[in-house]
């Protein structure tokens, strides 16, 4: 059964036996929906597609996808904006949510690919937000041969260049120029 919806909710019991297959698409509104307005992410979401399979086996679900977006976010070099593509295969593992037990519990490595639900729904909108924030670089670049700006005037060296010179020695620096390790 494939579904093309705009709807990630999912009712656990209509899942059907051979699996249920989920499209979706959708643009940056959506994405900003998941969060509080003090909570924004410094990018913004262009599109995104997402193509998952789902499957119930007693009680216990199982995703696996595959989600394609495009973001725009600064370069971390120029900060110039650019636009990014993002694609990532994800799995999950959903099981029924337990009675919480008061005491503290030690998690099994088993149990970190996990994930619990509560009753007959599963939103997969917090997963594929959450997939969406985990693919995005710690290091965004415009481009891999990104020149970055000046540290003395912050030209931007991609555009154009400038006459300062890289050997100034910062003058809070100075008397380690000099220092020297004897091994």
């Amino acid at each position: 059964m494939v579904s093309t919806t705009n709807s990630l909710k999912i009712n656990v019991v209509t899942i059907p036996e051979d699996g249920l297959n989920l499209v979706f698409s959708e643009g940056g509104k959506w994405f900003d929906a998941c969060f509080d307005e003090d909570e924004k992410p410094d990018f913004s979401l262009n599109k995104m597609d997402v193509n998952c399979h789902i499957i119930k086996t007693s009680g216990t679900v199982f995703i696996k996808g595959k989600i394609s977006a495009t973001i725009n976010i600064n370069c971390s070099r120029c900060l110039e904006e650019a636009k990014l593509p993002l694609d990532a295969n994800f799995a999950y593992t959903l099981i029924p949510e337990k009675p919480q037990v008061k005491e503290d519990l030690e998690l099994k490595k088993e149990e970190l690919e996990i994930s619990y639900y509560h009753g007959d729904f599963i939103d997969l909108t917090p997963i594929i937000c959450e997939q969406i924030i985990l693919q995005v670089p710690i290091k965004a670049l415009c481009h891999p041969e990104c020149k970055g700006l000046c540290p003395q005037c912050g030209t931007n060296l991609n555009d154009s260049s400038c006459d300062c010179t890289s050997g100034d020695v910062d003058s809070r620096m100075a008397a380690l120029k000099n220092f020297k390790i004897n091994n």
